[in-house]
């Protein structure tokens, strides 16, 4: 149970969700949602929790205290503190160069950055590399380090020095991403790959995934309409508050249908001795139970795309999935608060995802020319 697992159930689904009737699938559990502290899912269930007020417990205080500096860190993902961590290396690194102290300052941080650009760092890359020494400086009482006069005046250097963001990825249209479905499918149910890319490609495309949230899904539920996914966590919701995602199935075309391709990859493990599959959906192999990392998504989508021919193969990449999605919504006729909502967009940024394609672009230019 959650309880015994120590986490937090998912959020109830609306009454008449509830009631379509699911089919089995794979077991939407909460119980492996282990980073989530036992106390929060007994709260959640009305157990008494050892550590309400007035029952803090001997030692508490001390332990708070002792715990004080690590829990704060607790703010940031464990993958920003990774990034982070390379940063403040290399600052120390230039640093012990120039004969200074190891300690995060102005001057040197300003010398930092200009030094970046000047060996072909990009500048998302350099401004990260600010924000990290300007954390580490914090913690050690050093306020506002990035907002210095020096070090602004080296970002806008370090904007006409540094080296250009790589082009934008292009969205993935419908008509591309039928082609690569249409050569997996003909490649029948035994084999693990092609039935693992189709739903891999219909399910990031169809629900508008980032490529962590992708490879990270374990529950899913199914409905007579679709399916449900619940996902624990993501890039914008690292507090963990979640998010259901709706997946409809598609009648008008059985092989582009997301269902069914998911049924087909369910069918295959059950095929393989799981009774009833459980861990991450989407794995290297079908006998191990370890997922893919997130950068397989665009080493699969290249190479299929690659493939069936698609030119500029080379400009796709996972996110193209996601902005492919929510571009096809919306020249369907969804509107843009709801392919923000579908899509766990928490600012307008979704507005910079939204793409016309180059027919679209003709078709608007050849009407400005008329009359």
């Amino acid at each position: 149970t959650c309880q015994q697992n120590g986490a937090v159930p998912p959020p109830p689904l609306d009454q008449q969700v509830r009631n379509r009737g699911f089919r089995s699938g794979w077991p939407l559990c909460c119980c492996r949602f282990a980073h989530v502290p036992n106390t929060v899912c007994r709260q959640a269930t009305g157990e008494p929790q050892a550590g309400a007020r007035g029952e803090w417990g001997d030692g508490y205080a001390a332990k708070l205290e002792g715990d004080w500096d690590q829990l704060l860190q607790l703010d940031l993902a464990s993958s920003t503190h990774r990034a982070y961590g390379y940063h403040q290396r290399q600052y120390k690194q230039l640093c012990v160069l120039m004969g200074r102290g190891e300690v995060p300052e102005a001057h040197t941080l300003a010398q930092f950055v200009i030094g970046r650009a000047q060996h072909g760092y990009a500048l998302s890359t350099i401004e990260q590399g600010v924000y990290a020494v300007q954390r580490w400086g914090a913690d050690l009482g050093i306020e506002q380090l990035a907002a210095d006069a020096e070090v602004k005046r080296a970002l806008k250097v370090a904007a006409k020095l540094a080296v250009p963001s790589g082009r934008q990825k292009l969205p993935l249209d419908r008509r591309d991403l039928r082609e690569v479905v249409y050569e997996l499918a003909s490649r029948g149910q035994q084999d693990y790959i092609a039935v693992r890319d189709r739903a891999l490609m219909l399910l990031g495309w169809s629900g508008m995934f980032r490529s962590s949230e992708l490879v990270g899904i374990e529950h899913i539920k199914f409905s007579s309409s679709g399916f449900m996914i619940y996902v624990p966590h993501s890039k914008t919701d690292q507090a963990g508050k979640g998010a259901w995602v709706f997946v409809s199935s598609c009648r008008e075309d059985r092989l582009m249908c997301p269902v069914v391709a998911l049924e087909w990859l369910q069918e295959f493990y059950i095929q393989q001795g799981e009774r009833q599959p459980v861990g991450p959906i989407f794995r290297g192999r079908a006998r191990v139970g370890k997922g893919l990392a997130k950068t397989t998504v665009a080493v699969r989508l290249r190479k299929w795309l690659q493939l069936v021919g698609v030119q500029g193969w080379q400009l796709y990449a996972a996110h193209s999935l996601r902005r492919g999605g929510a571009t096809w919504a919306v020249r369907q006729g969804v509107s843009l608060r709801q392919v923000q909502v579908m899509g766990r967009w928490k600012s307008d940024v979704v507005r910079e995802y939204l793409y016309c394609s180059a027919t679209a672009m003709w078709a608007a230019s050849s009407r400005q020319q008329r009359g």
